[in-house]
């Protein structure tokens, strides 16, 4: 698989560039998270659109961040994926986490952005990735359910 940053094309043809993330991108990732439900947001163990939350997980050192990918349309990012190991217990264990904007779901990209996360946590030998979703949220659940993930445990 070619590296970053690497073109993704929507199923409306729209062009959206996928790249790691940047110190620099706090601020687009503080807008991002600003469009998105709040509801949405219940995947991440802090407020992220708390600022002082966002920047002391930009730039503290014991998240267990493994690797960050920004989806960038029009300068402007519009999805955000990790795949980290903080909080874990195994060594052979990653966490992904995927967030899509709203105006942006329903058209490939989660599926795209999921299967390159996928694909990096295999690169780096991860015998067991940790998804955290929205239950109700039935286009994650189709792929989730592509790739043969089954839950462990559905909290409601």
């Amino acid at each position: 698989m070619r590296e970053y940053p690497r073109d993704l094309y929507l199923l409306d043809k729209t062009k959206v560039v996928a790249r790691p993330i940047k110190p620099d991108d706090i601020g687009d990732l503080s807008k991002l998270y600003s469009r998105i439900p709040r509801s949405d947001l219940l995947i991440y163990k802090d407020d992220v659109t708390n600022w002082d939350n966002l920047k002391n997980w930009f730039t503290g050192t014991n998240y267990g961040k493994v690797f960050q990918l920004a989806a960038v349309s029009e300068d402007k990012i519009v999805a955000k994926g990790s795949l980290h190991s903080e909080g874990l217990l195994w060594s052979h264990a990653a966490e992904l986490k995927l967030i899509v904007d709203p105006e942006y779901r329903g058209k490939g990209l989660g599926s795209q952005m999921f299967n390159l996360l996928l694909y990096e946590g295999l690169k780096r030998r991860f015998q067991k990735i940790i998804v955290r979703y929205i239950s109700d949220n039935s286009s994650f659940t189709k792929i989730l359910d592509h790739y043969g993930f089954k839950p462990e445990t559905v909290l409601s």
